[in-house]
């Protein structure tokens, strides 16, 4: 399992959400929020003063 769907997958259990049986405004919501839930994981990682990206 990625970092991403072990992400959607909390998120989803956090608002009570089933992806299997959720309706598509639902699954909209969920992708939304976690995009926004990753965003802020990489701007706080890049705001770590010992962190250093693998790539450029």
């Amino acid at each position: 399992m990625t970092t991403h769907e072990s992400i959607r997958r909390w998120i989803a259990e956090q608002m009570h959400l089933d992806i299997d049986t959720a309706e598509p405004a639902e699954v909209a919501q969920l992708d939304a929020v976690t995009a926004a839930a990753e965003a802020g994981y990489v701007r706080a990682l890049l705001h770590l003063r010992h962190y250093r990206p693998l790539v450029g």
